[in-house]
């Protein structure tokens, strides 16, 4: 069945087929061929119709890192709309990581006018330039889908297959091309699809005999060990999570880039697998890429390994090498509760008193981690420059369990998975690609998906260079999307200095003579200038007495509407 609806060219069509999906933001590049989609909604809003919100970026890369950031908190695939090849190619290493980072988005470009009609030319000489023979190739690999619109008949065919392909899990990018001579096509009616009838396919469960003879395999293991990664992206599999931990009496670690375990629980083991490897006998891998570094992890003799994942083969990415005795494609959300629920029928009292005695153990381990980590960030807290270690602690002290944080801290991940936190699903995101510069843009997005809560970026200097602050933070304060961004400077690229002795292994010009080529990008920028220069708060923080001042100082203004910048100079 279709509703019919009234309009007048393609442009109309494709604003109401979005309604109909429920988009809420466009978040725009503009060119010459999105102007169609423009007058559309500016249509709409004359007549006080319906229509996404527009959400202007100055650069490309920050509106997709924004639809990044929306997605992630919302789960709801937006649109980003860019000029022709040119915009997808400026959109660059963002839809790297909204690749790999499983991010649902509907990206769609314009193409240049084939036409040209002496009443109303629309193929300018530039048009000539523009033309590519194959426009989507620019993104192929890095999408689900791609497909060029070729006629207005099937406009609601095609839009709806998109946001099908996007949010059906693995979810991830897609990649519409609108022609200029269909948006600007006069047509009298669109034929709007019910959207429940198109919807993302229904999630796997686990084959229960698979699942039945994992849970012997746990039951009887003296040291399982289980690691996830992404599973977080579904809320509730997160208390699915613990109950089994719990249940086992089993150590959890995570990655740092998604809330998927509160790091408060005493089943936590930190953020590092490899070490608990060698003494595990069965591991369970749940929603991971890359569970372990190959090179240093060390399986004890006879460890058995279970892999639940809804992609368990990660047929995208080129190589792979990770065993697995037992695989199982299947949501976690699901697959989880119906695992614990087969351990709790098939559990003697000889063997809960063996995993009670387990998580006391693990408990006491748990405490003494954070111990040392609480005693670590005291220790460095007069330092000066400030240390990433101080400085993430009074952010955890400054901040709620609800707030949302987004961390982009290169070179310091583990001072923030160590100092900041986390206990609420959802309220924790890193990129899971590697394109540098994600942050500032999906900061953006993040707050408007979740306007009543706080969200604070942190951020490395590099990576706030790469996200071309200038846009995002006009983004932020021209679309009312108030946020803490507080900026890691060390004036070079520590990251890259922290790889470096593993490819030498210490024989190295640069270490032992300390002089790095390319890393330092001394003097920097004031960002805090930059901010103001947008509209935003912007404070420079130098003293390490000064911190928790201009944390408080800088919360409060964002709380209060204003966007804030700290620029942090740190060790």
């Amino acid at each position: 069945m279709h509703n019919i609806v009234p309009v007048d060219v393609g442009a109309e069509a494709f604003v109401e087929l979005l309604n109909a999906n429920g988009v809420d933001y466009i978040f725009l590049s503009p060119g010459s061929d999105t102007i169609y989609i423009q007058e559309a909604l500016s249509k709409f809003k004359a007549l006080g119709k319906r229509a996404p919100q527009v959400v202007l970026g100055l650069h490309e890369s920050v509106s997709m890192a924004a639809a990044h950031g929306y997605f992630m908190v919302s789960g709801k695939p937006q649109v980003v709309l860019v000029h022709v090849d040119l915009g997808a190619q400026q959109v660059g290493g963002a839809l790297h990581n909204a690749q790999r980072g499983r991010i649902g988005v509907v990206l769609c470009a314009g193409r240049a006018a084939m036409s040209f009609d002496e009443d109303r030319p629309s193929r300018t000489r530039l048009a000539y330039l523009t033309e590519q023979f194959d426009q989507a190739s620019v993104v192929r690999g890095y999408v689900k889908w791609d497909y060029e619109l070729r006629s207005n008949e099937n406009i609601h065919h095609v839009v709806q297959r998109a946001f099908q392909v996007a949010s059906t899990e693995p979810c991830g990018p897609v990649y519409l091309v609108l022609p200029r001579e269909l948006l600007m096509e006069k047509i009298s009616s669109v034929r709007i699809p019910d959207v429940a009838r198109y919807a993302a396919s229904a999630t796997p469960q686990a084959d229960l005999t698979l699942l039945d003879k994992v849970a012997d395999m746990l039951i009887q293991a003296e040291n399982p060990l289980i690691i996830t990664d992404y599973l977080g992206r579904h809320r509730e599999a997160v208390a699915s999570l613990a109950e089994l931990a719990e249940t086992l009496g089993a150590r959890v670690t995570t990655t740092m880039f998604n809330m998927s375990f509160p790091t408060t629980h005493p089943l936590w083991g930190g953020f590092m697998p490899e070490p608990y490897i060698k003494d595990a006998d069965v591991i369970l891998i749940i929603d991971h890429d890359a569970p372990y570094t190959p090179a240093q992890a060390k399986f004890a003799p006879g460890a058995k390994i279970i892999h639940i994942d809804i992609d368990p083969v990660k047929s995208n990415m080129p190589t792979r090498f990770f065993p697995a005795d037992i695989l199982i494609e299947a949501d976690s959300s699901k697959a989880i509760p119906a695992l614990t629920g087969i351990i709790r029928e098939k559990i003697t009292p000889e063997r809960q008193r063996v995993f009670q005695t387990r998580f006391s153990r693990l408990e006491s381990q748990h405490k003494r981690m954070h111990e040392e980590w609480s005693q670590l960030a005291e220790r460095e807290a007069g330092k000066k420059p400030i240390s990433q270690e101080w400085l993430c602690r009074c952010v955890a002290e400054a901040i709620d369990d609800k707030a949302i944080v987004l961390n982009e801290v290169a070179g310091g991940l583990y001072s923030v998975a160590r100092q900041v936190p986390r206990t609420e699903p959802g309220t924790y995101f890193t990129q899971y690609g590697s394109s540098l510069g994600w942050g500032p843009g999906a900061v953006v997005g993040a707050k408007l998906a979740a306007p009543d809560r706080t969200v604070v970026l942190l951020v490395g200097d590099g990576s706030f260079i790469y996200g071309c602050p200038t846009a995002a933070i006009w983004a932020a304060v021209r679309h009312n999307a108030p946020n803490l961004t507080i900026v890691f400077n060390n004036g070079e690229y520590r990251a890259l200095k922290g790889i470096w002795p593993m490819l030498y292994r210490g024989d190295s010009y640069s270490e032992k003579t300390g002089h790095w080529v390319g890393v330092d990008f001394k003097p920097c920028p004031d960002y805090a200038l930059i901010a103001q220069a947008c509209g935003a708060y912007g404070q420079r923080v130098e003293e390490p007495s000064d911190v928790k001042p201009a944390l408080r100082k800088a919360l409060e203004i964002a709380r209060g509407g204003q966007t804030a910048v700290l620029d942090v100079i740190i060790e």
